[in-house]
């Protein structure tokens, strides 16, 4: 099969290198499918670990190696265990992360069903649009879902939910989902203004321009104690000292990325991680308001939960434009524009 092989840790152009001649990896399970890629989405946190700043991830992923999580294909073989799908069946989903050495960016991966999350494709999506799901989705669901059921109200009554980095991969997910499973929920983002349509037709009733420093000092000025659920897709202790103030008494600080803003785009050494781990710790402790990590993903909750909001048209996939189409011959780009922090939406590779 062809495929990208992770050589070295480094540069993308360096470390990401187009294979034709990959082994097709083997079904060793019951339990198992093997699926004929159409499209793989990128995620930030593969092209954080290629670029070697990770030090703790060589222990999981050594090189070579396949990297990737995210899918889109068909079905060509499965297991005798397997009973919920057919060969021939479109599915979508994500490989159970650390992954082994067969990851998405390729032609074929091995699915264990039991642990990844996979569900059937819906007929009205496209594989490039599925393959954007994945971890991002799964992300948001437990950021806007998961944390956000500590918030202590009624299941049904009305919820104001803050998005920062609402028109990046999690984001744009995270606005959906919270217009969706929230009862007439109002949702307000943040991001650049040169995105602040793509985030409003995700259903955003509100996007403030961080960068337009005077619109954004008055809204988070006159926006004290009135959310409920914050979701920071940013991290960093700036965002927090200023948005936290903005949560209700018994509102939940929900964040896919921690103290350190793009946490894996510079070197994580052991006094970055003892120093994450003391101020997750303080804060989980002392913080006037519930503040949670998301180190876990709800993989289970995939195919009964998730995948049905896309075949009910409640949410759709996130890749913006073509442009974030790439060919997988071209692979080392997405990683080069996601290290860029500029990113609208998902980038998917697109698998001949």
């Amino acid at each position: 099969m062809h495929g990208i092989q992770l050589v070295k840790y480094g540069s993308p152009k360096e470390s990401l290198v187009y294979k034709e001649d990959l082994p097709i990896p083997k079904i060793k399970s019951p339990h198992e499918v093997l699926v004929r890629i159409k499209a793989a989405g990128v995620n930030p946190v593969d092209a954080k670990v290629a670029s070697g700043n990770i030090k703790f991830s060589t222990f999981i992923i050594s090189v070579p190696s396949i990297l990737g999580a995210d899918f889109a294909g068909i079905i060509v073989e499965k297991g005798a265990a397997v009973t919920e799908f057919e060969v021939g069946d479109e599915v979508f989903g994500s490989l159970y992360f650390p992954s082994s050495l067969n990851g998405t960016y390729a032609q074929y991966t091995v699915v264990d069903i039991t642990k990844a999350s996979i569900a059937k494709k819906p007929q009205h999506l496209s594989f490039e649009q599925a393959a954007s799901a994945g971890i991002a989705v799964l992300t948001a669901y437990q950021g806007i879902v998961k944390n956000g059921h500590r918030v202590e109200t009624h299941p049904h009554e009305k919820r104001k939910i803050l998005i920062a980095g609402a028109s990046g991969g999690v984001g744009s997910y995270g606005v959906q989902l919270a217009k969706t499973i929230y009862a007439e929920n109002t949702v307000v983002g943040i991001c650049s203004g040169k995105n602040i349509e793509f985030v409003k037709s995700l259903g955003a009733d509100q996007v403030i321009d961080y960068k337009d420093e005077v619109a954004y000092k008055s809204f988070i000025t006159e926006e004290k104690d009135t959310f409920d659920i914050i979701f920071d897709c940013v991290g960093g202790e700036d965002y927090y000292r200023q948005l936290d103030p903005l949560l209700k008494k018994n509102g939940v600080y929900s964040t896919a990325v921690g103290p350190i803003e793009h946490i894996g785009s510079n070197h994580i050494g052991l006094f970055n991680i003892v120093s994450i781990i003391s101020k997750v710790g303080y804060k989980k402790i002392f913080a006037p308001h519930t503040y949670a990590v998301i180190t876990t993903l709800p993989n289970a909750d995939f195919r009964n939960k998730i995948a049905p909001l896309f075949e009910a048209k409640a949410i759709h996939g996130t890749v913006h434009e073509d442009s974030n189409i790439i060919p997988l011959t071209e692979g080392y780009k997405a990683h080069e524009r996601l290290l860029t922090h500029r990113t609208v939406g998902k980038i998917v590779l697109k698998i001949d």
